[in-house]
């Protein structure tokens, strides 16, 4: 059963310091400029979310998907291939990813930090019949972003402290994910190891800062030092 009405208003993420003023021209070259960021770090608008990109140590990398309106994944698709380098399947060699399950397509590229970066569309969702070349101006927000963890015990404290549920996959095996949220705006549980689509590197557990926009106010600590919080619409 899916969370009603939930949205993904703020997304912070950890990038190598030497690596902002490039990540800062590539979204704001792909998206635009967002408010002004603190000191050591890169904002975003991406629709309704807030992408923050922070100083941290290592070499941290994510899993994250913009969210494209259903209708509008053939004028996004001709729009994200001027700006990057889509990457393939490694068993078709095609960059399009067809989810029929979910009734979706998406495709994937990579930013500066190596972020695993994922357009897709959910066919109903944010449909507004718009046609003509694709202006990100029209993405709706972050669809997605992985959280590495341990699924069972942060599915449990999502639920109990947000009453957030899984809606698709499942919270047990290895090699599984488990979708919370709702469908288009969501977090996926992962296991660290696990590969990411499409190009199989194993996940790694760095910290995240999710602020989600729902029903409910509440805050669950991750153990890499992140959080998930929610606040009231």
């Amino acid at each position: 059963m899916a969370t009603a009405s939930v949205k993904i208003g703020h997304l912070g993420l950890g990038a190598p310091a030497a690596l902002l003023p490039e990540l800062a021209s590539f979204y704001g070259d792909l998206v635009g400029s967002g408010p002004a960021a603190p000191a050591g770090g890169v904002t975003v608008r991406v629709g309704e979310t807030i992408l923050e990109l922070r100083e941290a140590a290592g070499s941290p990398f994510y899993h994250v998907a913009f969210l494209v309106p259903g209708d509008r994944f053939d004028a996004a698709l001709a729009w994200v291939r001027e700006h990057v380098e889509l990457l393939p399947d490694t068993e078709t060699g095609e960059p399009v990813f067809d989810f029929t399950n979910w009734d979706a397509k998406a495709v994937y590229f990579h930013d500066p930090a190596g972020n695993i970066v994922e357009l897709i569309a959910h066919r109903g969702v944010g449909e507004a019949g718009f046609t003509g070349a694709f202006a990100p101006s029209e993405l709706l927000g972050v669809s997605e972003i992985g959280v590495v963890c341990d699924p069972p015990s942060l599915a449990a404290a999502l639920e109990h402290k947000l009453g957030l549920e899984v809606w698709d996959g499942t919270v047990e095996g290895e090699g599984r994910l488990a979708f919370v949220g709702a469908k288009a705006r969501t977090l996926i549980l992962c296991r660290a190891g696990r590969p990411w689509l499409p190009t199989g590197r194993p996940a790694e557990a760095h910290p995240v800062e999710v602020t989600l926009v729902g029903s409910s106010e509440g805050l669950v600590p991750l153990d890499d030092g992140g959080r998930v919080s929610m606040t009231a619409s």
